[in-house]
């Protein structure tokens, strides 16, 4: 019987970013995974802006760019239109973050990326053609049932279980939870074509008119389509569809051509949660904890944010921090993120943008392309981008200061060696205290203060003075002329406590000793 710190159960990109922000943290793992191989099919396309941020902590954002799109701006195309009918400029993603856009790769691509990634660090047993059936759990550990591919069965004992095992969840089905919401009424397909040689200039989503619903085609690699469409009343009861529904949207949205039909999937769109993301050492992420519509494409890029805020608690907790208060704060951060954040967008969007009758899809289109030249965009890119995640009832949050639960203002430092880095980048995977100050506050000795939280796990202090303000031996220096600071709003002698997710945990402006220490322990599950 195997003993391990973390088990996990499904390989998709939740897990394997479970896996993967664990061994950042030194945290070995057993990832079990149904498939003998990766899903050749594309899946998810979309990475946002907030998950490239993560991607960025790991040290793997600039593999990811090599290999998918990274597009700074949408142009919108309508079947029939030369040139395109409106464009969204997403620059303003530069202004909030380090990430300068989306990027268009394939779930398959998603995937055997992180794979590598996570076999290189050797901290993780990747084990396909194995089944998470069920489990037991005691106060000491968790034991597993798995099922593998040869028909026998075994057991791992290990000390906490995830469940990333998706949408029908084994693992959750244990736990005795189903997941909870509402299921639209129309169908959805999608469909991946390859058109050689055919509208190689159209570089964005390209519109079909339809009655009602929606029919769009969006370019994910050279020659390559992936088809959206809803269901008429004609098809919405069939089990599957023919070629001929195929045929049909490929005629509708590029004319006559010949193509290959590569995969395709019709299903109902669900926005369903379950009641608890954590029951004792069993926690459950992504699909198994959440389903949405693939409208604003949330879906596996919440997946991957649980899977980033799991991973430092857990390796906290093993570490011997307070196992009920970080796991506790799991659940309540991230269902609350979900619920919020990520039901309430991906469902208007699907209300007003898929399912809506063609005259309400285009005053909704209407809006959506009126918004750059009104210079709205920076009110609706942080909900594009994910970077608006608030964690508002976590009960490691507190504090005073606008930034509490929520993830930390970007933007560029210059490090005491004279080097340039991006803030966020600076708390993975250790947390940072920061320190506010322009010089002039004694108070602030780094030195004194790091000896002080010395024995808090892998805890940093960093000393941050404004730009203009001479060098401290010790200071990072905002390196965008004061932005930094302005848009944190604070003063000299404000503390804030960044946490390796990105979020901050607590916040006070002149804090006294006991106040910083107090809030310092909390955030961290000391």
């Amino acid at each position: 019987m195997n003993e391990t710190p973390v088990l996990i159960a499904g390989g998709g990109p939740v897990g394997l970013s479970l896996a993967l922000g664990l061994a950042r943290h030194g945290v070995r793992s057993i990832l079990f995974e149904t498939k003998s191989e990766i899903d050749p099919h594309s899946r998810a396309l979309a990475i946002l802006p907030r998950t490239l941020e993560i991607f960025r902590g790991w040290g793997i954002y600039e593999r990811f760019v090599a290999e998918g799109q990274l597009r700074t701006k949408i142009d919108i195309w309508v079947t029939g239109h030369s040139e395109p009918v409106a464009g969204i400029d997403l620059s303003v993603f530069r202004r909030l973050s380090a990430v300068p856009g989306v990027l268009i790769l394939p779930q398959n691509r998603t995937e055997a990326i992180l794979l590598n990634e996570v076999e290189k660090t050797g901290l993780t047993e990747v084990l396909p053609g194995h089944t998470v059936t069920g489990f037991q759990q005691d106060a000491n550990g968790v034991s597993v049932d798995i099922a593998v591919s040869n028909s026998h069965t075994q057991v791992c004992r290990g000390q906490y279980l995830v469940g990333c095992d998706g949408a029908h969840s084994a693992v959750r089905r244990t736990l005795g939870w189903e997941l909870q919401g509402k299921t639209y009424s129309a169908r959805v397909l999608l469909a991946d074509v390859r058109i050689p040689n055919h509208h190689e200039q159209v570089s964005g989503p390209l519109f079909a008119p339809v009655k009602r619903g929606v029919l769009a085609a969006l370019c994910y690699e050279p020659g390559h389509w992936r088809i959206i469409s809803t269901l008429d009343h004609s098809e919405e009861g069939k089990g599957s569809l023919g070629q001929s529904a195929i045929d049909r949207r490929v005629r509708q949205l590029f004319g006559s051509c010949a193509y290959e039909h590569l995969w395709s999937n019709a299903f109902q769109i669900h926005c369903r949660t379950s009641p608890h993301f954590r029951r004792d050492r069993v926690l459950l992420a992504g699909d198994a904890a959440h389903i949405n519509s693939p409208a604003g494409g949330q879906g596996m890029n919440s997946g991957i944010q649980d899977a980033h805020n799991l991973a430092w608690k857990l390796a906290r907790v093993l570490a011997g921090a307070d196992a009920e208060l970080l796991l506790t704060s799991y659940e309540a951060e991230r269902r609350e993120a979900v619920v919020k954040n990520v039901d309430r967008y991906t469902d208007f969007l699907t209300r007003f943008g898929l399912l809506a009758p063609r005259l309400a899809q285009n005053a909704f289109r209407a809006l959506m392309f009126a918004l750059p030249r009104f210079g709205l965009m920076s009110h609706l890119a942080p909900k594009m981008g994910m970077l608006d995640t608030s964690y508002t009832r976590s009960p490691i949050v507190s504090g005073r200061g606008p930034w509490i639960g929520h993830r930390a203002p970007d933007g560029d430092l210059v490090a005491p060696n004279g080097t340039s880095i991006r803030l966020l980048d600076l708390a993975d995977p250790a947390p940072v205290l920061l320190l506010f100050d322009d010089g002039r506050l004694p108070a602030w000795d780094s030195a004194r203060i790091t000896q002080k939280f010395q024995n808090i796990h892998d805890l940093k202090v960093a000393l941050l003075s404004p730009s203009g303000v001479p060098r401290q031996p010790d200071a990072y220096v905002d390196g965008s002329n004061g932005s930094l600071w302005r848009s944190w709003g604070v003063t000299r002698g404000t503390a804030a406590l960044l946490r390796p997710d990105g979020h901050v945990g607590w916040m006070r402006n002149y804090p006294l000793p006991a106040e910083l220490e107090e809030g310092v322990r909390k955030a961290l599950g000391s």
